[in-house]
Formats: C-alpha cells, structure tokens, sequence
C-alpha cells in the first residue's frame, strides 16, 4: 500500500459528479487516476486496461456523487476498503 494517500484528491473524486470519468485510488503510488469511461483514444483504452488489471490489488475505485464529501467521508471510505 502507499505511505501517503492523497486524502484531498480522494475527496475532489467522491464528490465527481461527471458520468463519462470514473476515479480510482492508485495504491502504489497514494494518487487518485482520473480515467475517461467514454474516450476512444487509445492512450484512454490502455490506461482503462490497466485499471481493469490490477483492480482490488493496485486500484481501488472511489464511487463520486456525493454533495460536499468531508474529511470523514475520506475517513469512511478508506475504512471500508480496509486501507485505514
């Protein structure tokens, strides 16, 4: 796992709101990866790939939608994936 997962991009995605981008935490490296669900680029196709790869092992995807997300809604969601 990361030594410092970045809390503030965590939060910025819990309260994304775009349907055509999905957000995932990158374990190995403590930064949020903001991937274009709809983009046919094949830049946007490899990094999909490879979210999909190591998705429960290295990524973790971070659901948005939520209204003004807190420091214990981080809180929350990094328990419930077991990373706090």
């Amino acid at each position: 796992m990361a030594a410092n997962i970045n809390r503030e991009q965590i939060r910025v995605a819990l309260a994304e709101t775009d349907p055509a981008v999905s957000f995932y935490l990158d374990l190995s490296s403590g930064e949020v990866l903001r991937v274009p669900d709809t983009d046919p680029s094949a830049e946007a196709e490899a990094l999909r790939n490879q979210v999909m790869e190591g998705y429960g092992d290295r990524f973790r995807y971070i659901p948005g939608g939520k209204a003004n997300p807190t420091d214990s809604d981080v809180q929350e969601w990094l328990e419930a994936e077991g990373l706090a």
